[in-house]
């Protein structure tokens, strides 16, 4: 059997994570009503200039409101996708999920490309420019269309409303992305990684049952395989080196045997 996964506690960087996440959603939803909110009121400035000059041609009247409802497409939906996203991401990153990290990850790349994205696109109109900029637009005997009363009655005045909600939504826009940053460093920090992928536990040994030598007292495990006769896996003993015997010892001399004569 295998251990399960012991997942450490939470570091206090995914709960700060969490709530910077969490401001950034309440952030970027307010980036969308402030869209929407220009939106309409430039809707409304339409309508006064239509109403200011009463003979503006309807297709310049029609091609400014498709205008403004475009642009407030443009901006506000991106922008609502990334709320719901990083909304949706929010309580599963608390909870260790490693997959809404994973997503965090993406709507952070996300979101500064679409930051970067007008300034490198403006970037790459520039030889278009140059090019038209030396080009002849107008003939020698033509005149440079006159711009129309409707339009000229529409931006002729200032909009603070609109250049406030520029400028307003432009410091949302880079302050939403600070805090998808802070996000995105916090949960790739070490104690967040190691919250979001634990480490799995070391599994115990397996344990075989022993059997008894019948010459010993040790137990072996069962795959090995009991010899009859265990001398035969060592080396025998070396023999002593055979020495030459010693030289025998000269016999001693025999004295013969003294007889006695009895004279009488």
């Amino acid at each position: 059997m295998f251990a399960d996964v012991a997942r450490p506690p939470r570091p206090a960087q995914v709960t700060v994570a969490f709530w910077l996440q969490f401001a950034a959603v309440a952030l970027l939803l307010g980036i969308v009503g402030l869209v929407i909110a220009d939106a309409l009121h430039f809707d409304g400035e339409i309508s006064r200039a239509a109403a200011l000059v009463p003979d503006a041609d309807p297709a310049e009247v029609s091609s400014e409101r498709s205008g403004i409802v475009f642009m407030a497409l443009f901006l506000g939906v991106p922008t609502l996708l990334l709320a719901v996203w990083l909304a949706a991401t929010a309580v599963p990153l608390l909870r260790g999920s490693n997959v809404a990290r994973i997503l965090v990850f993406v709507a952070g790349g996300a979101q500064l490309l679409l930051c970067l994205l007008p300034g490198c696109g403006g970037f790459l109109l520039v030889p278009l420019f140059l090019a038209l900029g030396d080009a002849d637009v107008t003939g020698p005997d033509e005149m440079p269309p006159q711009e129309s009363k409707f339009l000229e009655t529409l931006y002729s005045g200032s909009d603070s409303f609109s250049e406030l909600s520029f400028l307003v939504g432009a410091a949302g826009a880079l302050a939403a992305l600070v805090l998808t940053g802070a996000v995105v460093l916090l949960v790739a920090l070490p104690p967040a990684h190691r919250y979001f992928v634990p480490r799995a536990a070391t599994p115990p040994a397996p344990v075989w049952p022993a059997t008894i030598h019948p010459g010993g007292g040790y137990p072996l495990p069962v795959p090995y395989m009991i010899c009859p006769d265990p001398s035969v896996h060592f080396a025998p003993d070396a023999a002593p080196p055979v020495s030459d015997p010693p030289p025998a010892a000269p016999p001693e001399p025999t004295t013969p045997p003294t007889t006695t004569t009895d004279h009488a």
